[in-house]
């Protein structure tokens, strides 16, 4: 085990793995808890499943355990190809650090220690429809969407690529959602930072639907945890008090098919 905690202390981490007993990677992000709020398929059993914006993995290995028979991870390797708005595309402090070993290093690692067969490949959710990748039961598009300038392309490109169901798992402006029942999102609403858009409820829904999805099932509003990789200190007092009030770190995870 000495052994294994020394090769997740060669990277840096972005997600929270459990990799073995009593060992997790030290992520930024615990996305633990909110594994068993998904409105997952009744049976994964067999299917060929997709994560889009993998990282180091979570999601993949996840529905890996749940039983898929084959899981494809998607990431993409080089910065320069990443939706960064302009002011962002020389390096920024919010956005997840490289790891030592190169792109997708953090996931072969987390798949070595956890004997997984899932395969990551550097590729663009824009680029699926082209890329030899062959058709997918499952598709899971995990925080990903509002880091992306064309999150309806994103999707329709999932579409093209999707014979069943895809989940959507993303922020929310709990304010828009809860005062707007229409769709919505808010364009770029923290400076500095990588995201292009935080929808309400509605205008997720509505994103799924004009790529040509049926919303039809979701998980309820979620609250996302800190890892153990983050420093506490450093998180703003008043994003602190807002998590710890509920205002902020609200997300939805829909199903659509």
């Amino acid at each position: 085990m000495s052994n294994a905690a020394d090769l997740i202390a060669t990277q840096r981490w972005w997600h929270t793995i459990d990799v073995g007993p009593g060992l997790a990677t030290p992520g930024s992000w615990d996305l633990r808890p909110m594994a068993e709020r998904m409105p997952w398929p009744a049976s994964l059993a067999g299917a060929r499943c997709l994560d889009v914006g993998t990282m180091d993995g979570f999601w993949a290995f996840e529905m890996e355990r749940r039983g898929a028979g084959e899981v494809v991870a998607i990431d993409v390797a080089d910065r320069a190809r990443l939706d960064l708005p302009v002011g962002l595309r020389g390096g920024n402090g919010s956005s997840p650090q490289p790891t030592r070993a190169g792109p997708g290093a953090t996931f072969r690692v987390a798949a070595e220690l956890l004997k997984s067969r899932a395969a990551w490949q550097d590729l663009s959710v824009y680029d699926l429809s082209t890329a030899p990748v062959g058709r997918f039961d499952l598709v899971f598009v995990g925080y990903t969407l509002n880091l992306l300038r064309d999150p309806v392309g994103a999707l329709e490109a999932i579409r093209g690529v999707c014979d069943g169901a895809v989940i959507v798992l993303d922020e929310l402006s709990l304010l828009l959602t809860l005062l707007y029942p229409g769709p919505l999102a808010k364009l770029a609403p923290r400076a500095g930072y990588q995201e292009w858009w935080v929808f309400n409820a509605a205008g997720l829904r509505r994103a799924l639907t004009l790529a040509g999805f049926r919303p039809e099932a979701e998980s309820g509003l979620l609250k996302h945890h800190p890892g153990p990789g983050v420093n506490r200190a450093r998180v703003p007092v008043g994003y602190r008090l807002r998590h710890a009030a509920g205002l902020a770190g609200v997300s939805l995870a829909i199903r659509a098919a």
